[in-house]
């Protein structure tokens, strides 16, 4: 018996059912999001957020069943599932219904209605349940524990004490303030983020997806290494409208990593450079995923100033990889290889170039800082127009309702994540637990901000490893961001240090989502893909510290200090990555690979005699590569007798 067949029991919703009714709930989501564009008037807050999280806590209970696993279009819905969308669908009307009461009132003072009581109460069991079902068990943990916490504080030791909250306190808290459900990171979601997923989902329907892959082919096919130098290319274009870096695995690695495998590449590593350059899609604008969003609206900037900054710092990383590729093509032999498919590529490129174009209309107006509503809906429209420029790509009104429905599916993984944190986020705000290991933070360190920036990435690589890169982010940014403005970081610099590691931890064992993601395309070993993932991105573990220390890397300040900056930057990974591949000219001793290695740190320093230092090592170490490769051909030349 199917496991479709299985759960069809007495009260169950048949497949088609299922399917139109998520079909609905992402149409009407989808609606409302756009609603204000088209009256010309902004919804109450609470309106929009509640109508953002309870549509997708339904998205949610209708797609992935109670163990996890993704629903099929032709499984039915058991009635506990339907009754958990249902009530989901109740709460969101409930919320939305409170937008013009909850916009007067007085968090803390006004009354608190017994409806708010039941329907809070049941909005957080539906999103903790929801949330363990999408985004694993740890951040619904979390946010138990944390809700025990605002409850159990007078009955806690001292380090941990706090008054207490009563339960109606609790709930104002939660569900009628902007300190908790509906905070910050659910605006993120629902007034950025929802916008940039629902553009991705369109595009990769029109074919975007191909076009970057052949686009990468066509750049790199025929060089050394050209299947991994391919993936990198096509993975880091991708994640510009992805986001998501498991998501630009699975659409991306299925085309690359059997490309690698077939022209040399162990399954190893050709599964860890696809898992690499697609984690670094997250860092790459003009979309950089729900984190930068969410990072934008806590510092208080527009999000292309977010992304502005974060050029530097991505192209760095993904020169990194390039020339860690390169090295290690050369050095194992991988030269170019008449496998890879240019030709077909070529062509391919010839059929959906157009699809580029609303892509470059994106970051025209997301450059000239148009709110985010109408780039999401202009570029929408752009894509559907362009596409049907060829048959290949043309959206009709099946694929349109198809990206609708992807793209509403796509922000529940977004939301539901988002709201659970802004759980956890209000708990330690109102109990004054943030503060509290923000001094603990402080005297720990004392003035060393090295010591900060080290204790600031460790902490956000571990809630990364069980949580949603947003997620993660967040809470790491309420527990150390304020501890690091205290030591003079800039907060963009400072919520971009915690941002990249929240995104790093998707390739940092033992939890490394993205290298696991490429492990099941390859065949590979998870732990061994997870373990060369993590050494491949040594280099960007490099460049957040760089940025925080010299802030011309974020494009801040006048072009003579930002070029010099750039130009150190580029040699530092570059001599960082080819120790890493083992080869410079020729293959590299490991006692040059240390030079190399520590001649690229030196450099990516904003102390100019460290520059020197590090640029004289790497200096010295090219040097002898030449001679040795001056030597090794003049003994080659030598006549035999």
């Amino acid at each position: 018996m199917s496991d479709g067949a299985a759960r069809s029991g007495f009260g169950a919703l048949p497949g088609r059912w299922v399917q139109a009714l998520i079909g609905i709930v992402a149409v009407a989501l989808t609606v409302v999001q756009f609603l204000p564009l088209a009256t010309g008037r902004s919804l109450y807050d609470l309106t929009l957020l509640g109508i953002h999280v309870g549509f997708t806590a339904a998205i949610v209970f209708m797609t992935v069943a109670a163990s996890g696993r993704r629903q099929a279009a032709t499984d039915a819905l058991p009635p506990w599932d339907l009754a958990a969308a249902v009530l989901a669908l109740a709460c969101a009307l409930y919320f939305a219904a409170q937008g013009a009461r909850v916009s007067e009132r007085v968090f803390g003072v006004d009354e608190v209605y017994p409806l708010d009581e039941v329907f809070g109460t049941l909005l957080i069991v539906l999103l903790l349940e929801a949330c363990r079902r999408i985004a694993g068990l740890a951040l619904a943990l979390l946010a138990g524990i944390f809700i025990a916490y605002a409850f159990l504080g007078p009955w806690l030791p001292a380090l941990l004490a706090h008054r207490g909250m009563t339960f109606m306190r609790f709930i104002d808290l939660q569900v009628l303030s902007t300190n908790g459900i509906f905070g910050t990171p659910v605006a993120a979601s629902a007034q950025m983020v929802f916008y940039f997923v629902l553009v991705g989902a369109f595009l990769e329907r029109s074919g975007a997806g191909q076009l970057f892959v052949d686009l990468a082919y066509c750049v790199t096919g025929r060089s050394w290494g050209g299947a991994a130098k391919a993936a990198v290319v096509s993975s880091g274009l991708f994640g510009t409208v992805s986001g998501s870096a498991v998501a630009n695995v699975l659409v991306d690695g299925i085309i690359t990593i059997p490309l690698m495998k077939r022209t040399g590449f162990k399954g190893t590593f050709a599964g860890a450079i696809e898992a690499t350059a697609s984690t670094g899609g997250q860092l790459a604008p003009p979309v950089m995923g729900a984190a930068a969003f969410i990072l934008a609206d806590v510092v208080g900037v527009p999000y292309a100033t977010v992304a502005f900054a974060a050029i530097v710092p991505a192209a760095l990383y993904y020169l990194s990889l390039y020339v860690l590729v390169d090295s290690h093509a050369r050095r194992h032999g991988l030269g170019p290889n008449q496998v890879l498919p240019v030709a077909e590529s070529i062509a391919g490129l010839k059929e959906r170039w157009h699809i580029l174009l609303p892509l470059a209309l994106m970051i025209y107006l997301l450059s000239e800082q148009h709110s985010l509503m109408l780039v999401g809906a202009v570029t929408l429209a752009a894509i559907v127009t362009v596409s049907w420029v060829r048959r290949s790509t043309r959206l009709g009104i099946g694929a349109i309702y198809e990206s609708i429905v992807r793209g509403a599916r796509g922000a529940a993984e977004v939301a539901i994540p988002s709201a659970v944190a802004g759980i956890v986020v209000g708990v330690l705000v109102q109990t004054g637990m943030a503060l509290h290991l923000e001094r603990w933070l402080i005297a720990v360190a004392g003035d060393s901000l090295l010591v900060s920036l080290i204790g600031a990435m460790l902490l956000t690589l571990v809630l990364g490893m069980g949580m949603p890169t947003a997620a993660a982010y967040l809470v790491a940014a309420v527990l150390v961001g304020p501890a690091l403005q205290g030591l003079g970081v800039p907060a963009l610099a400072g919520h971009l240090f915690i941002f990249y590691f929240a995104v790093l931890s998707m390739v940092t064992p033992p939890v490394a989502l993205a290298a696991y993601a490429a492990a099941g395309i390859s065949g590979a070993s998870l732990w061994v893909t997870g373990l060369i993932s993590f050494l491949i991105a040594i280099p960007g573990f490099l460049i957040p510290f760089a940025f925080v220390a010299d802030q011309g890397l974020l494009l801040q300040g006048p072009l003579l200090q930002v070029l010099p900056s750039v130009l150190t930057g580029s040699l530092a990974v570059i001599a960082v990555a080819a120790a890493s591949g083992g080869y410079l000219f020729g293959a590299l001793p490991l006692a040059s690979r240390a030079v190399l290695f520590i001649g690229g740190i030196l450099m990516i320093t904003p102390d100019p005699r460290l520059d020197l230092i590090g640029f004289a090592g790497a200096a010295a170490v090219l040097g002898v590569q030449f001679w040795r490769r001056a030597r090794s051909a003049g003994v080659t030349a030598l006549p035999t007798s």
